[in-house]
């Protein structure tokens, strides 16, 4: 969300006309979800999607139009073999989509909407996409404190804000209003900037983490060497472990250059709140760890089985990309609470763990 509102803002301060697409709502299988974005620009180009193929061919012959125009639109596509039998598009789904030609309008609620993104406050962005046709593309920030608004928008807001999606409602008054939640982007904290670290950073940038990488070597933790992270820190790992925020939307994972250095970041964040804990290394090693940690009485069994070790999926990764991506897989399904029984996880439960019998691996 914010990356596409940031090229919108750059596109609104170069004065640039765009028109932003947004599916509002979808219905049965579709290539993306609502809240999918695209911006159109009178050239062609396009930044961000809502699908591609036919779909985001007919968003962008209308987006241009619209452009052209200077009117929004809100028009619904079936997505059978009557429409996208040519390039194989044929979902069965519907999507409604909402064509903003004058985004500029709304600049400081974009704004606004980054702004609380980045400061971790709670947020609902609504855009009104039918009724009063001089209020179409509206869009404006409800925060908390938003008392001044209708009771039935303020209470959809907190629905939409409470569940974490995406809804379009239709108020009273006959407008609808497609309600968008501005939620915190989770954090991504990686221990340890080697290779497989550096590579899973980039890989959780471009998946919407905020990453935060840190090493005590300044010569693997550096911006040069990782542009794309928000924040690259040289320190004593597990005290930076200690030290750092940990909250529900952190994704942790340990991937430092040794045993020893693993185990004492393990130690650090093993009784957080942590939405994810992962740990890289071979059942021999997760044994040791484990053991060491229940006989010194620093985690509960309980507490150790929450923990992703080895991390990632079973896709047969051998090469530092395939790792990443690997571990960054699971993230995924964690933020977007995919049952893991569901797929093949390296995750290894040692038997005195499960069993509370002596480790024989």
């Amino acid at each position: 969300m914010s990356q596409i509102y940031r090229e919108l803002i750059r596109l609104i301060e170069n004065e640039q006309p765009a028109a932003l697409a947004t599916l509002v709502s979808t219905s049965g299988s579709s290539p993306q979800h609502t809240g999918a974005k695209v911006i159109f620009l009178p050239d062609g180009r396009i930044i961000g999607t809502i699908g591609g193929g036919c779909l985001e061919a007919e968003a962008r012959r209308v987006g241009l139009d619209c452009l052209r125009n200077k009117s929004c639109a809100l028009f619904d596509l079936r997505l059978d073999d009557d429409f996208g039998w040519d390039d194989g598009l044929i979902c069965g789904g519907r999507v409604s989509i909402f064509i903003n030609p004058q985004p500029e309008r709304s600049a400081e609620s974009y704004r606004a909407a980054i702004a609380a993104t980045e400061s971790r406050n709670p947020a609902a962005l609504c855009t009104i996409v039918k009724g009063d046709a001089a209020r179409l593309g509206e869009t404006f920030l409800l925060e908390q404190d938003s008392a001044d608004q209708d009771f039935s928008l303020r209470a959809a807001a907190e629905a939409v804000l409470e569940a974490g999606r995406e809804k379009t409602i239709e108020l009273d008054s006959g407008e609808s209003v497609y309600i968008e939640p501005i939620l915190p982007r989770p954090t991504l904290l990686i221990a340890g900037a080697g290779h497989v670290g550096a590579s899973l950073c980039q890989i959780g940038s471009m998946c919407g983490f905020q990453t935060v990488i840190v090493d005590d070597r300044p010569t693997f933790a550096n911006k040069e060497r990782m542009p794309f992270a928000d924040r690259v820190e040289v320190a004593d790992i597990p005290s930076f472990l200690r030290d750092y925020p940990i909250d529900p939307e952190t994704y942790v994972v340990i991937v430092t250059r040794g045993h020893r250095h693993d185990a004492h970041c393990l130690r650090e964040c093993i009784h957080s709140n942590a939405k994810y804990v992962g740990m890289i290394g071979s059942k021999r090693k997760i044994c040791v760890i484990y053991e060491e940690m229940l006989r010194d009485g620093l985690a509960t069994p309980e507490e150790l089985r929450r923990v992703h070790s080895p991390l990632g999926f079973d896709i047969g990764a051998k090469e530092v990309g395939e790792i990443a991506v690997s571990i960054a897989s699971e993230l995924v399904a964690v933020r977007r609470g995919v049952p893991l029984d569901s797929v093949s996880t390296l995750q290894y439960a040692p038997s005195f763990i499960k069993e509370g019998v002596e480790c024989s691996a």
